[in-house]
């Protein structure tokens, strides 16, 4: 069975926040699906893979401009940096969208 610990560590690294209820709970349901997958694992199957007929299809690399090349959309590096609204030291800044809560 998993650890208090273990639990903990899990839902921080998932951002969660959870009760003392929800951890005994988890606890017990991670264990069981831990339990069940081991299980699965251990299950021997005749494999069935057989020669496949599929091919990676490769297209030939192609400076854009030329013929058959894919169109150039974004432009220049300046262009971009000029179309964006703030940059640092030639780097596009934007607003902050991931906090750590402590």
């Amino acid at each position: 069975m998993l650890s208090r610990e273990e639990v903990l560590n899990l839902a921080s690294l998932a951002r969660l926040k959870l009760g003392e209820d929800e951890v005994e709970s988890l606890q017990k349901d991670i264990s069981n699906i831990l339990e069940y997958v081991g299980q699965v694992s251990t299950v021997s199957v005749k494999s069935e893979q057989g020669p496949t007929l599929l091919k990676n299809v490769m297209r030939e690399d192609l400076p854009v401009g030329e013929a058959g090349a894919p169109a150039a959309t974004l432009g220049t590096r300046e262009d971009l940096l000029k179309a964006f609204p703030k940059q640092e030291k030639g780097y596009n800044v934007v607003r902050k969208i991931i906090q750590k809560d402590e």
